[in-house]
This record gives C-alpha cells, structure tokens and sequence, in this order.
C-alpha cells in the first residue's frame, strides 16, 4: 500500500542537496533547474502533456509566442502555489508535478513552476531562459525566478514574454517590476 488514511503519498522522494546559502545558493539552484530541465524535457511524459496543451489551446503550427502562452497558461492554472519550507530550498521533479496536476494536487514554489514550464517549452523546441530578480536591491540573492521567452524573427526585432505563474490575477506575459535582474539559458 503506497497510501496512508490521510492521503500521504510514502512513494515520493525528495533529493535535497546542500546549496551554498546566498548567491552562490542562488546560482546552484539555476544550474540544478538548468540540468533537471534538459533531462526531463525528452520524457514522452512531458512531450505529450505539452502536445495536449498546445492542441487544446488551438496554437497554430510555427507560432513560438502563443505556444508559450499556452503552456505558462496551464501551469499557472494546474499548480498551486506553495512555498518550500523556511530556510530549505527545494525542487520537484516536474515529471512528479505532472502527475499531481492530474489529480488536481500539484503545488509548489515559482522555482518549481519556472521548471515545469521551462521543461514543457524544452519538449516543443522553444528555448526558455530563467529570469531570477532582486525585488529591492540591485546585488546580492535573488528573490524570484520565472521563465522568458524569446520570438527571433529575422526580419522584427526579438519579442520577450514573461512566463510568470504565480502571479495567478493577471494574464501571462506580465512582468512585475524588480531593481534588477539576469536571464540564464536553459
């Protein structure tokens, strides 16, 4: 029996490694997104919830924007959001995250969301980029990440879009404003 009474799921398991604390801590954790999304992002799992996303949406074929739109947009409204436990940074597996979204339970922090996501856009070969922000001060950690993406044409200048999913009131593609930020390839 993999359940108790409550509920509990005993089958998932959590990898916690020890990250500096701070910026480095900031950094080790982007670079720990970074790996876990490429990794994940060749599931047939995730392939085929983002090929369902995409066809539910109605996104026209070579249409990166709206792909991402629709993909920000599920799971701003499949995932709850959570925060990790004081002083211990954690990050879900996005094949687990799935799998809770089904049964309508997902939950987790915006650095789980910007890691479904990037995970998801890395399936349908759409480059996503890892937006971490300082709220108020210009150096030191950073507060928030979310995922950007970018629309290169050769003939328009690029177009970035915000793939912010906690923020749960306004539509995706808003951006809130912080004192400083850096982008990381995914």
């Amino acid at each position: 029996m993999t359940q108790s009474i409550l509920g509990i799921d005993r089958t998932m398991k959590s990898d916690i490694n020890n990250v500096p604390d701070g910026f480095h801590g900031n950094i080790a954790t982007i670079k720990m997104m970074i790996k876990i999304a490429r990794e994940k992002s060749g599931s047939n799992i995730v392939r085929q919830l983002a090929i369902k996303i995409l066809n539910d949406a109605q996104t026209k074929s070579h249409n990166h924007l709206d792909e991402a739109v629709a993909i920000g947009q599920w799971v701003r409204d499949n995932v709850a959001y959570m925060k990790d436990p004081h002083g211990i940074e954690l990050l879900q597996d996005p094949l687990l995250i799935i799998e809770k979204a089904e049964k309508r339970e997902a939950r987790g922090d915006c650095d789980d969301m910007a890691l479904l996501c990037a995970t998801l856009l890395l399936s349908i070969g759409v480059q996503p980029y890892f937006r971490a922000v300082r709220w108020k001060d210009k150096k030191g950690n950073f507060n928030h990440i979310y995922v950007m993406v970018c629309e290169k044409n050769y003939k328009d200048k690029p177009n970035w879009l915000a793939l912010d999913c906690i923020i749960k009131d306004r539509p995706i593609g808003t951006e809130l404003n912080s004192a400083s930020l850096q982008d990381f390839q995914v």
